[in-house]
């Protein structure tokens, strides 16, 4: 089973350290995927993505399973099965003010 995470914010990628990762072991639901990356890229991932301790996503990060939000899905016990695009993102908004 091989899953593929795509990390698009440079936020994320500087806390990733690459733009994508292949993982090969076999993470049956989204919280077993984090629970590997957090592992596997440590600290700063953990720290700006996934709250390994109470298994939640951190602010702005918005998690997307082949196009789907997890949030609209099965949460952290959404399956995964091989072949499966995983992209982490961040949103942000802005309030821009101007006048004149």
């Amino acid at each position: 089973m091989t899953v593929r995470v795509n990390f698009y914010s440079s936020y994320l990628k500087e806390a990733a350290g690459t733009e994508s990762i292949h993982i090969s072991e076999e993470p049956k639901t989204v919280g077993e995927l984090l629970d590997l990356l957090a592992a596997k890229l440590g600290a700063k991932f953990e720290e700006r993505v996934y709250d390994s301790k109470q298994k939640v996503l951190k602010g702005a990060v918005v998690l997307l399973v082949n196009g789907h939000s997890v949030k609209m899905l099965q949460g952290m016990d959404t399956p995964l099965t091989s072949g499966d695009n995983v992209t982490i993102d961040t949103v942000e908004i802005v309030e821009i003010v101007g006048g004149g």
